[in-house]
């Protein structure tokens, strides 16, 4: 894929939210979805079955969670709706191309 922003910090957001979603679904298919669009903005979809809750809307907040607080930290920007197939929900993660930001992300190390 043709993105010109930071692929490592790509990559551990990736892992943060797809292995969020496989530890909180249970049973069932968790699906990830890429693209860039046209203003080189990379949105990462992760769709699973389970509903949206208040805990999420809570988690989402930064009320608990260290994933989504390395996410943000990484300048992923997080939401969720309702996944297109009625059943579950997609989080999103847009992060913006370089100088967008304001600034590059640290590496840091994600919490175990």
């Amino acid at each position: 894929m043709a993105w010109s922003g930071n692929r490592n910090s790509a990559v551990r957001i990736i892992t943060e939210v797809v292995r969020n979603a496989v530890e909180h679904v249970g049973n069932g298919i968790v699906v990830l979805t890429l693209s860039a669009d046209e203003d080189d903005v990379l949105c990462i979809d992760v769709t699973d079955p389970r509903p949206g809750t208040e805990s999420l809307d809570e988690a989402l907040a930064g009320g608990h969670g260290t994933g989504l607080w390395l996410v943000r930290h990484l300048g992923g920007e997080i939401s969720w709706c309702p996944a297109e197939s009625g059943h579950g929900k997609t989080i999103r993660v847009r992060m913006q191309p370089p100088g967008e930001t304001g600034s590059t992300a640290p590496a840091v190390e994600a919490a175990p």
